[in-house]
């Protein structure tokens, strides 16, 4: 993978603008589609298999049950209030064993994701559990990929949308500077000292040899201090017939971003991975995100992805898959961001396309 230096200028690059402005051209089409299809929640008919096509709060683990087995690492659903032994005999019955990672059966942006290490980290984990929690089997390469697919409802065949190529954050000793010092030279490493003094102050604290590497945070999200570059120059015939015949045997999902880790860059060309994840319809393409990709090529980007959800959701819909009732998805918000949005609910009826669903007389919830 190329690299891709941090410059003098790195903390006016786009990758650190905020989501209102990156996305500033995409919104307008977004409505006017809106406006097209009578419907301001088109898109949520996309990934029929998945809550809302996965626009958010979906469950991981009903995800996964939908992916080919083998796809994916060795995964258990944890309830809260499931008894530590009976975990522990659960992973013993499948095989899991220390480490692995644990993650928020519904969680977004590598949000309570962490690497476990024996068993006092898992009980200590457990005994704070609120919500299901994914035990998952750790998968060691450090190749990490965000692949974007599309399939056509019609055909069944996939494309492959885009590749974004992922680099840990990661420092380079000099035999005199703490990992602390070594991240704090870089502006991305400084966005990063703070959070990872709560749990990682004796790596913080370790003093790297002269042209060692040290991986600091080995999960590839970007608001962790991942690199994400444009990796399109890795696609193959090999890669794509891989991802069509993975998409060929997961029903109902027809656009996402696989997160997928391969052991080298040779083996992803070969098709060889597996899958971290699967995010639906809200994905994010990666590689607009490349340091070296200028805002327009970000934007560029971006309106070519979204362009796709208009076509794949009129084509879901006349298969019977409709999108779900703007009244829904309103109180899903509420409930899952904890806000209110009540106010939007009349202005945004007619867009909706309640008014022709129901009597004049019902008003709308």
């Amino acid at each position: 993978m190329r690299r891709s230096g941090e410059g003098p200028f790195a903390r006016w690059n786009h990758e650190y603008w905020p989501w209102y402005l990156i996305y500033m051209p995409v919104l307008p089409g977004l409505l006017l589609h809106a406006i097209r299809n009578r419907s301001l929640v088109f898109f949520t008919n996309v990934n029929p298999a998945i809550d809302m096509g996965g626009f958010f709060g979906e469950r991981k683990s009903e995800i996964y049950a939908l992916l080919p087995k083998g796809s994916y690492p060795t995964t258990l659903l944890i309830e809260p209030g499931t008894p530590t032994d009976e975990v522990l005999s659960r992973m013993r019955t499948v095989g899991l064993s220390f480490p692995h990672m644990v993650k928020p059966d519904t969680g977004e942006r590598g949000d309570g994701v962490q690497r476990i290490e024996h068993e006092g980290a898992l009980r200590t984990v457990l005994a704070d559990q609120r919500a299901p929690l994914l035990l998952q089997e750790l998968v060691p390469w450090e190749h990490e990929y965000g692949l974007m697919v599309m399939k056509d409802p019609a055909t069944g065949r996939a494309t492959l949308l885009s590749i974004t190529g992922k680099r840990f954050l990661a420092v380079v000793g000099d035999g005199r500077s703490t990992v602390a010092q070594l991240l704090r030279a870089t502006l991305r490493g400084r966005k990063q000292v703070q959070r990872l003094s709560d749990y990682k102050a004796d790596l913080l604290a370790h003093v790297p040899m002269r042209n060692e590497r040290v991986v600091v945070e080995p999960i590839g999200n970007h608001c962790r201090g991942t690199s994400f570059l444009d990796a399109r120059h890795l696609a193959t015939p090999a890669l794509t017939e891989a991802v069509d015949a993975l998409m060929d045997g997961t029903e109902g999902i027809y656009y996402g971003r696989l997160d997928v880790r391969s052991p080298s860059e040779e083996a992803l060309q070969q098709g060889r991975f597996t899958i971290l994840e699967l995010n639906g319809v809200s994905s994010e393409p990666g590689h607009v995100y490349d340091p070296a990709m200028g805002i327009i090529g970000c934007w560029r980007e971006l309106l070519r992805h979204v362009a796709h959800l208009p076509r794949l959701s009129r084509a879901l819909r006349a298969q019977g898959h409709h999108p779900v009732p703007l009244g829904t998805l309103i109180a899903r918000c509420e409930e899952h961001f904890g806000i209110t949005l009540r106010f939007l609910r009349v202005p945004v009826w007619y867009l909706s396309g309640a008014r022709r669903a129901r009597p004049r007389s019902m008003r709308y919830p």
